[in-house]
């Protein structure tokens, strides 16, 4: 199983954030919360003491506040707590202006082998509408800092479709970050609620669109294969922990407001459950019972099948039709067909080699294709 740890402190919330984020008032914070996530780990590895987990993923949040001494400890804990392999891939997200040299070196010899920074984009102005806490020159040089402390596997996230952004800066951004060389690039659209104030101001969806056929050319033609809708990689350096989630594996999330999809021979079509999003709660329940469960949904066989579909289609490999049924013991054709034939008929759906994959032009269109299937 794959291990999510949600570390939720920030120093302040961005304006496109919708994320279980808490703003850090006290240092004394971490240590607080640091405890609450051993007292859950020692809770669900009774729970589950015959999973294994090879992925470990530190979310936020900004888990790049906590200090590399902080974060090796969680590591060892884990590593005391669970089963692991020896290959383990360790992910932690970073903001460019929380990391030294040192802290970077830190991470790396707690464990982390895999370090992602939300760079979003290079322009100021943009940074700005972002209220990111940022600069171009701080971005670059996080990137670099992770370079001398020897990371070889790097993540660089950006969004498109900001407000006043236009194609060519989106562009520019991705020409610079390709020039720099990390294994793994991620492009996220800016979509946020209608009561945010950047709502009114988003761009037409054209140009979004537009933004989004380019970096699927660019990118791929650049070395880095297009594996999963928001994702890119060099060969080998696909994030195998964000795989879990959309191959429907079973992950783990530990802290306030984290997800977890596990499966067990009681439930074999998966259980859903979700953390508490306040952290006051969160203590209480995890000193109280171990668990933090605020919300809980035992899958049917129908529910896991159509869950199952509307990950792996997000897959730019698209479905495989032999591993569903060996899954489900059923056709997936059988179960599907009219809303499949009519998909394949608008050309959002295409079908090779057994496979039920998006079409480019499904993938501009991901959301009309998944409410089909829902």
């Amino acid at each position: 199983m794959g291990l999510y740890i949600h570390l939720p402190y920030c120093v302040h919330r961005c304006v496109y954030c919708d994320f279980t984020v808490s703003v850090l008032k006290q240092e004394e914070e971490l240590s607080w919360y640091l405890k609450a996530l051993h007292q859950e780990s020692l809770f669900y590895a009774r729970t589950y003491p015959d999973k294994i987990v090879d992925t470990i993923f530190f979310g936020g949040g900004t888990p790049s506040l906590f200090s590399a001494e902080q974060i090796s400890e969680l590591i060892a804990t884990f590593r005391k707590c669970f089963k692991t392999t020896p290959s383990l891939e360790v992910s932690l997200e970073a903001n460019p202006c929380s990391v030294t040299l040192e802290k970077l070196k830190g991470f790396k010899e707690g464990g982390v082998s895999r370090i992602s920074f939300g760079i979003q984009t290079f322009h100021s102005q943009h940074l700005k509408t972002l209220q990111r806490s940022h600069s171009q020159e701080q971005a670059l040089l996080a990137y670099h800092l992770a370079r001398q402390a020897e990371f070889q596997n790097i993540n660089l996230d950006f969004i498109f479709g900001i407000p006043e952004q236009s194609v060519q800066e989106f562009q520019a951004d991705i020409q610079k970050a390709v020039s720099l060389g990390p294994e793994h690039i991620s492009t996220y659209h800016l979509s946020v609620h209608e009561s945010n104030p950047l709502h009114p101001i988003l761009p037409l969806e054209e140009v979004s669109a537009d933004m989004y056929e380019w970096v699927m050319n660019f990118l791929p033609s650049s070395g880095y294969g297009h594996y999963e809708v928001s994702a890119f990689s060099k060969p080998s350096f696909q994030c195998a922990h964000n795989l879990k989630y959309w191959k429907l594996h079973d992950y783990l999330g530990l802290g306030v407001g984290a997800s977890s999809y596990m499966t067990t021979q009681e439930m074999p079509w998966g259980d859903h459950f979700k953390n508490t999003d306040s952290l006051q709660a969160y203590w209480k329940k995890v000193q109280e019972g171990g668990s933090a469960k605020g919300q809980e949904e035992v899958l049917t066989k129908e529910q896991a099948q159509k869950e199952y579909l509307l990950t792996h289609l997000r897959l730019i490999e698209g479905v495989s039709l032999a591993a569903y049924e060996e899954r489900f013991g059923s056709s997936l054709i059988e179960s599907y067909g009219p809303i499949v034939d009519k998909l394949l008929t608008w050309g959002l759906l295409d079908s090779v080699k057994k496979m039920l994959k998006l079409t480019p032009r499904g993938i501009l269109y991901l959301n009309k294709v998944l409410v089909e299937f829902m």
